[in-house]
């Protein structure tokens, strides 16, 4: 599907209609051993969605589970035979995947699989319209970069979500090779359930990305947290301008050092959030000092306020960064770090660029790190 926003809001009232919604995902042997026929498939496993809490019902067919017969060639016949007959009774389902819409790793490379194996042409029971790349989806919210690669399973880490069977597509290719069906079987039914959950939590707004931590409700609308503190910091000097700007003179709260700027940043973070950590001081780590400025406990959000000097450049910064990301990655209740450094003389050359080096370098496979720079 073209439109994305159209097509998430299809499968959202789909879950919402109680219609059947199949999240699948399937192992292979390696690509690049073949150059003559289809891959083999190891395992194809499907869960289906049963409520709107997450609920699902998972099915697994391998290799593994297959009646027993020294031919692993005639156990996948009998596989995709199963298989495909569990895909002829639903229909009308709906079925979300990840980066299966292509010809060498995808639907049409299971029919391709199974017509060379059995010599006939299964009825296809996939519609375009009812096909759902949730990799592209999640993209078209967050962004392409909402993850660091491998995405699937960077997603997964940020959400925290059990791992024990998750294999690499390489290592379920080798597993194949060596005839150790049971860890395909078991690395590709956990992915299908994973995909579950990520399509779960993504409709509920509470799935994590690097560029997000999830939803908050603010007059009765679902809004991003992370971008709202990135507003925030955006309306930051528009704000501290008009406080100047009080009746008769009164007194009235000046930004002149970076606890000024604390006391403001909590007064406009408690218009959004109910809950928020004051500043703790954090030991000394490799000679450096730090403070988490705030943190958000509903949120795993650590935010950190930043004032442009003299003295900082971009590689300095950049440091600073890594030490305080180490730091806060320790803290198990912390998934991600949101800096936000205001340098309106502009202190940092390129500040776009660099944000988004910045950004990219510090966040790790389980822990997201956001920088915005406001020089203006």
């Amino acid at each position: 599907m073209t439109d994305l926003k159209e097509a998430c809001r299809d499968l959202f009232a789909a879950l919402d209609e109680g219609k059947r919604v199949i999240c699948i995902h399937y192992s292979c042997e390696n690509f690049h051993d073949v150059t003559d026929r289809p891959v083999a498939v190891s395992a194809i496993a499907v869960s289906e969605l049963t409520d709107a809490t997450g609920g699902r019902e998972s099915t697994v067919f391998s290799i593994a589970n297959s009646s027993a017969n020294q031919d692993p060639v005639e156990r996948e016949k009998e596989m995709f035979a199963r298989f495909f007959e569990y895909a002829r009774t639903r229909p009308d389902a709906f079925w979300v995947h990840w980066n299966m819409n292509n010809a060498t790793y995808g639907f049409s490379a299971l029919i391709s699989r199974y017509r060379y194996l059995l010599g006939s042409e299964p009825n296809s029971p996939w519609q375009s319209n009812r096909l759902f790349d949730l990799d592209s989806l999640v993209g078209a919210r967050y962004g392409d970069q909402f993850a660091k690669h491998p995405k699937l399973l960077s997603l997964c880490s940020l959400n925290g979500y059990f791992l024990s069977f998750f294999k690499a597509g390489r290592d379920e290719a080798k597993a194949f090779s060596d005839g150790d069906y049971g860890l395909c079987e078991r690395s590709t039914a956990e992915k299908s359930h994973l995909l579950a959950s990520i399509l779960t939590d993504f409709r509920a707004g509470s799935l994590r990305t690097q560029n997000s931590v999830g939803s908050l409700h603010f007059a009765s609308e679902p809004l991003d947290a992370v971008k709202v503190v990135l507003a925030i910091g955006d309306r930051f000097r528009y704000v501290e301008r008009q406080l100047l700007r009080r009746h008769a003179s009164r007194d009235t709260l000046k930004i002149q050092d970076e606890y000024d700027a604390q006391d403001l940043l909590r007064a406009l973070l408690a218009v959004f959030f109910e809950d928020i950590r004051p500043e703790e001081v954090a030991p000394k780590l490799g000679g450096a000092s730090s403070r988490i400025d705030f943190i958000l406990p509903d949120y795993a959000l650590a935010l950190e306020l930043k004032y442009a000097r003299s003295s900082m450049t971009s590689a300095s910064l950049g440091e600073e960064l890594i030490v305080d990301r180490d730091r806060y990655q320790s803290r198990q209740e912390i998934q991600h770090l949101i800096c936000l450094v205001f340098d309106h003389d502009g202190q940092l050359d390129n500040p776009r660029g660099l944000e988004r080096d910045l950004s990219r370098e510090a966040s790790l496979e389980s822990f997201a790190v956001t920088v915005r720079i406001y020089d203006r």
